[in-house]
């Protein structure tokens, strides 16, 4: 009997102690990928994005997301939400929610930053200087725990602005992941281009 208990504890043990050295190398570290490693993937004939080529679509990430890429095992996702731009500026218009003295991506940034925020505990964010050929972007950093699961999150976040639509481009991971990955999430971002 001590020495089953023995062995059960032994195997406990070493599992738990193999997750726990898988974790930490997989956070160890800055990913440094080349452009081989991408592959450029395009949604609707609207929109293209340059992504590692580990991502895979993974249609359960967000019910209104046009686009939806992921690596379970790395903690990599990439969410892009899409709406017009009319709809969005009229809708909060008659709701009183529009600020008439920010631009649309203002607005659209504004609402969106906050009701990502309604999710986490712990929240900060700061700007990142990303810039797009053509479009008006803004990005930030965005760090919490994500409410009920207590997970810490990173998330690198871009709204841009076209003639016709409002985009929100979201890029997260774990936070002790969140450096490794930082860089390649940039690349993405940055790759957004407009196929029309």
């Amino acid at each position: 009997m001590k020495k089953t208990l023995f062995i059960v504890l032994f195997l406990s043990l070493s599992l738990t102690s193999c997750r726990k050295i898988i974790s930490s190398v997989g956070s160890l570290g800055i990913e440094k990928l080349s452009s081989e490693d991408y592959k450029a993937v395009a949604t609707n004939d609207d929109y293209r994005l340059d992504i590692p080529k580990y991502l895979k679509e993974m249609k359960a990430l967000h019910d209104e997301a046009s686009f939806e890429y992921a690596n379970i095992y790395k903690e990599v996702y990439v969410v892009v939400l899409d709406e017009s731009k009319q709809k969005f500026i009229s809708l909060f218009q008659e709701l009183e929610m529009y600020d008439e003295s920010k631009t649309p991506l203002e607005n659209y940034a504004d609402f969106q930053m906050k009701s990502i925020k309604e999710s986490l505990v712990n929240s900060r964010n700061n700007i990142v200087p990303i810039k797009i050929k053509n479009l008006s972007t803004k990005h930030y950093e965005l760090h919490g725990i994500l409410v009920p699961d207590g997970i810490e999150i990173g998330y690198l976040l871009g709204f841009i602005e076209s003639n016709q639509k409002m985009y929100m481009v979201m890029t997260w991971t774990l936070k002790e992941r969140y450096q490794k990955y930082e860089n390649t999430m940039k690349t993405i971002q940055k790759s957004f281009t407009l196929i029309n």
